[in-house]
């Protein structure tokens, strides 16, 4: 059976891909040799990123755990923001599009706060 990497795009062998216990399939959705690199850059990215500010740049919260936020084209650090406001923006898809599609919605609503 094979699967496809979610970085790559490429369909591979399932032993191609590490183990991650909090997948269905308890392997993770990127290949091994995507890991990697996405591993090299990270600790790149960690070693030229300025300080952490003192509360997250995008909800303005003190976060109780940081995430280095940074575009997944050209790799470039953009911010640390808390976690929680991270995982948000990858689920909108990591764009301005969706963030604003995402506002858009929201103020449609009669009952938002």
């Amino acid at each position: 059976m094979r699967k496809i990497c979610t970085y790559c795009g490429k369909r591979k062998n399932r032993g191609s891909f590490p183990k991650h216990k909090h997948f269905k399939d308890n392997l993770d959705s990127r290949c091994k040799k995507c890991v990697k690199k996405h591993s090299k850059v990270r600790v790149k990215l960690h070693k030229k990123a300025p300080p952490k500010p003192s509360v997250c740049e995008c909800c303005k919260k003190n976060p109780i755990k940081w995430a280095l936020d940074h575009d997944h084209d050209d790799d470039s650090f953009r911010g640390w923001l808390c976690d929680k406001c991270n995982t948000g923006i990858g689920k909108l898809g990591d764009n301005l599009e969706g963030i604003v599609n995402a506002m858009n919605y929201f103020l449609s609503r009669p009952n938002r706060k």
